[in-house]
């Protein structure tokens, strides 16, 4: 038995299992125990689920709404996946950092790339099929066998959206080099998936007429001879779920044969679209500058501020965050815009301004690349925290600023209410990161809560304190003193928190 398990080393199950291996010991034991669990229970609900829709399903029946309900559902799959995938490379090909170890190995750099792929094929279809099986466990009993088209219909996707990610950030790596291609990818794949909340907001934006007029004309299109026909390669992603033999075999064909061209073709692309970014193909683009042709300009405060906004434009994951956050308030503005109200708009605009402003402030403050060297210089560390603070500001306020055009016009009390609930919940956001400091590295933003514990919820609670503000001082005034008072409540109790650590980092 030990024979048949050996794997030559070398080859794409040995160093698969590696890299199975790294995953395990990256949860460790207690997580994996606890996410174990978690699984064994969501897979119960699911065919539990999965039984009372199936049983509202009769056997052998094919509804043209059923249909386009799955197929929406697949695309729905194919976009997340494909989000997912582009992130997945660029980690797998950027982030481990060990990409460069394998490579210098006598590993072949093709099976590196193919054990790479499989590793994002993995992570990118394991949950949707983890979702779907439960349907196929359950329709073979209740005469849907063709749903057990599942399991070898969604690792196809998955393979399928792999190599489309992968492809593309080999592209951005040829077109624009390993260090462009990675922050490109980075915010491409998060705006895909951001993309997706907001069209799942459309029916709440879009008139009921015009929503029935749409799935009117959808319909229309999904009769025979139409762009959406039944017969429509449109289909084969959701008709491959059901087991339709055809689609089937086309979307598995697809993924398979186009991840193995990626993975043959394209791989020496990336080795050498990496060398070429950092090994000296790129030129320069200025002339060295001569003796006297550099004038430093002084000043603590100028100096601080251009430093912290140049790092924030070289980081990627921030940037990708940002823009996703300004998606997410797109909604809002439609329904403001189709008569909601411009409070409500302006209350989600405190309440996202809050939590834009702490994650930068966090970055600037927390984050710093270089403490021992600002710890050097000649000026008190409480100087350094202030203008980093407001660094963090001024690009939350230049986001919301577009909003000063819109609500002057209707009425000035909402427009000074505004600024200044704008005004406290991004001041009180920033002061927090300086009151109940915490150091980190920048890579940890999306962790970053972890080591706060009750302050994290507290910051939280306060940028929903000084957005319930802007709405009660515009709608109900009555009831404006109580999120007010919640808003200094929770500033004053972490500068009371933050006492000790303030006295460690002086």
């Amino acid at each position: 038995m030990t024979a048949l398990l050996a794997l030559r080393p070398g080859s794409v199950p040995w160093l698969l299992r590696h890299e199975l291996r790294l995953g395990w010991r990256g949860m460790g034991k207690r997580m994996a125990r606890g996410l174990l669990g978690f699984a064994v229970a969501l897979s119960v609900a699911l065919h539990v689920g999965a039984y009372f829709v199936l049983r509202m399903w009769p056997p052998g029946s094919e509804q043209l709404v059923l249909t386009m309900l799955i197929c929406a559902a697949a695309w729905i799959a194919i976009s997340l996946m494909l989000a997912q995938a582009i992130l997945q490379s660029v980690e797998a090909l950027f982030d481990r950092g060990d990409l460069d170890l394998l490579l210098s190995s006598p590993v072949a750099t093709h099976t590196v790339f193919m054990v790479r792929g499989l590793g994002i094929v993995a992570n990118v279809g394991g949950l949707f099929l983890f979702l779907l099986a439960p349907f196929a466990h359950v329709g073979l009993f209740l005469g849907h066998p063709q749903l057990l088209g599942i399991y070898p219909a969604v690792p196809a996707l998955a393979l399928a959206t792999t190599a489309l990610g992968l492809a593309l950030t080999l592209a951005l790596v040829r077109v624009l080099g390993a260090r462009r291609a990675r922050i490109v990818a980075q915010v491409l794949g998060t705006l895909m998936g951001g993309a997706l909340a907001v069209l799942s907001q459309l029916p709440n934006v879009i008139s009921a007429a015009d929503l029935q007029q749409l799935l009117a004309r959808l319909i229309r299109w999904a009769e025979p001879g139409g762009p959406l026909a039944p017969d429509s390669p449109v289909w084969f992603p959701g008709r491959a779920l059901v087991g339709a033999p055809l689609p089937l075999l086309t979307v598995a064909l697809v993924g398979v044969v186009g991840f193995g061209l990626v993975i043959g073709l394209a791989h020496h692309r990336f080795l050498a679209g990496t060398q070429e970014s950092v090994t000296g193909s790129a030129r320069r683009i200025a002339a060295a500058p001569q003796r006297g042709s550099v004038r430093f300009k002084g000043g603590l405060w100028r100096s601080v501020l251009v430093k912290e906004w140049r790092l924030i434009a070289r980081d990627p994951q921030l940037i990708a965050q940002t823009l996703l956050q300004l998606l997410y308030l797109l909604p809002v503005v439609l329904l403001a815009l189709r008569g909601a109200g411009l409070t409500v708009l302006a209350s989600v605009a405190v309440m996202l301004a809050s939590s834009l402003a702490s994650s930068l402030a966090w970055i600037t403050v927390a984050a710093e690349d270089a403490p021992d060297l600002l710890g050097s210089a000649p000026v008190p560390p409480s100087l350094l925290r202030w203008p980093k603070v407001l660094a963090a500001l001024v690009p939350v306020w230049l986001v919301v600023s577009p909003l000063l055009l819109v609500l002057p016009t209707h009425g000035l009390w909402l427009t000074l209410t505004f600024l200044f609930c704008l005004a406290g919940g991004t001041v009180s956001a920033g002061v927090m990161q300086v009151w109940y400091p915490i150091q980190g590295k920048r890579k940890d933003l999306m962790r970053r809560a972890k080591g706060k514990g009750p302050v994290g919820m507290i910051e939280i609670l306060t940028g929903m304190a000084w957005a319930g503000t802007a709405y009660c001082l515009n709608e109900v005034p009555r009831y404006s003193p109580l999120p007010l008072l919640t808003a200094l409540l929770g500033c004053s109790v972490v500068w009371w928190m933050g006492r000790s650590r303030r006295a460690e980092m002086a």
